[in-house]
């Protein structure tokens, strides 16, 4: 099931991560908070690098790498915080399927929200 696509999504352990921080409040308006952030942040930088208005796209996917590290930044402490062993079978477990997950097809999906 793991590299097969899953509800439109890559795969399921894209779905379910998204379904998690879609599913607490708190959680999803702080990744919210953070795609705008990302927006604002590499459309400054890219503006300054430039001198010129650059196209939404490249901003969009400046903005979703970024975010997509967030994200994968996020699901790792989630990972740490939950499991009370930096070893064993359930931190190897929780470990691959977070290389599973699609962050930057999240990513998209929270900035198509902005």
């Amino acid at each position: 099931m793991s590299n097969q696509e899953y509800n439109g999504w890559t795969n399921w352990e894209t779905w379910n991560f998204k379904l998690w921080i879609d599913n607490s409040e708190d959680s999803y308006k702080a990744v919210m908070f953070l795609a705008k952030e990302a927006w604002t942040k590499r459309r400054a930088n890219s503006e300054k690098a430039f001198n010129s208005k650059l196209s939404s796209e490249f901003f969009k996917t400046c903005a979703s790498n970024e975010l997509a590290k967030e994200l994968e930044s996020l699901a790792n402490d989630l990972c740490e915080e939950s499991i009370t062993f930096e070893t064993g079978f359930f931190a190897d477990v929780c470990n691959s399927a977070i290389k599973l997950i699609n962050f930057y097809e999240i990513a998209e999906s929270y900035l198509e929200e902005l």
